[in-house]
Order: C-alpha cells, then structure tokens, then sequence
C-alpha cells in the first residue's frame, strides 16, 4: 500500500502569515496619509497695524496726541519685544499692561523717540519727555531747552537742569562743569562756551555769577604754606562746580581756567605772608 504525502503544519502556518502580511499592507495603502499639524504663527506687523490705538490707549498714553502713524513708528519694535513668541495670539489688553508695568525702562525710550520725532511739541508732549528723558538727556537737552524757553515753564526748567546733573555725574564726570550765567545749568566748557545755550561767556561774567571772589577766598584759607608759595607763581587758578583749585592740581576734562586781578594777586601774597613768611624764613 502506497504511502500517502503529509504538509508540514508549519508551511501552513507560514502561508496564513504572509497573506495576513499582505491584507495589512494593502489595508495601509487604503488609508489617507496624515500630515503633522503647525500651528499658525501671529503676524505682529498686521496685529500692530490693527491693535495700536488700544495699546496706546490702555497704556494712558492717548493724551499726548501722537497720530497713529507716528505711534506705529515709535512703538514698533518696543510691541514686538513685548509680545515676543508669535506662536499664540495675545491681546492688546495684555500687551498694554506689559507696556506699563514696564514703564520705567520704556517711558524714557518713548520720551526719547519723542524729542526727536517732534518740532514744536504740546504742552502735554513737553511735560511727558521731560518728566521721562533719561541719559540721553545729555544729547537732547539743548532741544528741550529751547522748548521750554519757549514755553516759560521754569518748573520744567528745574526738572531739565536736575535730569542733567544727574546724567552727567553718573556717565561722564563725578564733578559737574562750572553752571552756565545764561542758562544755569551746570554745562560751561574749558572754552566757556556752553553746551545747553550756546553762548560764549565772558570770564568777568563767570566770575560774578559763580562768586569767584569768596570761593577763590575759601581756596586759599584752606591751602597748605607750600601750595601758597606755589600760588605766588600762577597767574590762572582752575575752577569746576565743586572747587577752586592750584592749576598744578589734577586737572579735569571739564576745569576752566579763571585768571587773576591784580587785587586777587595781592590777595594771594598777603595770605601768605600773613600766615607762612615766618615760617618760609625759618
């Protein structure tokens, strides 16, 4: 009796295997492909372009009158810093409470934009530019003074003078130049030309409005013999806001050279002789 062929179980299986392989792959071709989902990102020049009238308003800052088009130009890279990731939409509201809680940084940048933007700025304009003007207050402060001079607002005036002393003795020199006769502020240069008004003084008028005669007095009183007698060789003394002083000293960028009358020079020998002669002698 012939023997009868047995299929090995596993070729079986196996072929079940591949036409199960097979259904799947077809079954994934069916299917449509799926793309990853981008979110869309804010356009901050068309979201400005549409929002700066309530961020400026929001922001107590629609008094000062500016149109919307000088704002744009004012603001636009302070918004864009503000809103910072563009992946999310933020609100006007939101941006304008950043704006101000923000204010001490970026008021003065404002006031600053302002200064230049502006010919003939409102009464409200000037007031906001100087109560805000930081340290570019030492480029902009000519500008701002003839604006006030304008206006007759000495309050400003006092605000003005105080902002530059304060710039000037944090970024430039400790000491503060000789106060102007003109204009009072403390910007009189070596050539006694004045920063902040322009005018070019007279030493006799410097002299009289700084009180030489007392300070230049005080100076001498409290000078060792030795700086005395080298006093006697000098016919100029140096003088800044803070001190009259021997030209042998340390001189500063902003010291002016005040010259010597015939009477303060008999001042000086007096002095000295009163005090140091004996003492020279012995």
């Amino acid at each position: 009796m012939p023997k009868r062929s047995k299929r090995p179980a596993n070729e079986e299986s196996a072929k079940q295997n591949r036409e199960k392989t097979k259904k799947q792959a077809e079954e994934k071709k069916e299917e449509p492909s799926r793309k990853p989902s981008s979110k869309r990102e804010v356009d901050l020049d068309s979201w400005i372009e549409k929002n700066i009238d309530e961020v400026v308003s929001r922001a107590g800052l629609d008094y000062l009158g500016i149109n919307r088009e000088s704002w744009i130009e004012i603001l636009k890279d302070v918004l864009v810093e503000l809103y910072g990731s563009t992946s999310s939409y933020k609100s006007a509201e939101d941006i304008a409470k950043r704006l101000t809680r923000n204010s001490d940084k970026l008021f003065p940048v404002i006031a600053t934009r302002l200064a230049h933007l502006l010919e003939d700025p409102s009464a409200d304009q000037l007031e906001f530019i100087v109560a805000y003007v930081g340290d570019s207050v030492l480029e902009l402060a000519p500008r701002i003074y003839r604006w006030i001079a304008k206006s007759g607002r000495r309050d400003l005036l006092d605000s003005l003078k105080y902002k530059w002393g304060t710039a000037w003795s944090r970024t430039r020199t400790p000491v503060l130049p000789v106060a102007c006769p003109r204009c009072g502020f403390n910007s009189l240069m070596p050539d006694l030309v004045c920063l902040i008004c322009g005018a070019s003084v007279p030493e006799k008028e410097v002299k009289v409005f700084t009180n030489f005669h007392d300070r230049f007095m005080e100076a001498l009183l409290s000078m060792e013999c030795s700086e005395l007698e080298k006093m006697l060789r000098y016919d100029y003394v140096l003088m800044n806001d803070l001190e009259v002083k021997l030209p042998s000293g340390s001189r500063l960028p902003i010291d002016i050279e005040v010259y010597l009358s015939k009477s303060e020079k008999e001042l000086v020998r007096n002095i000295f002789q009163s005090r140091c002669l004996n003492e020279v002698t012995k």
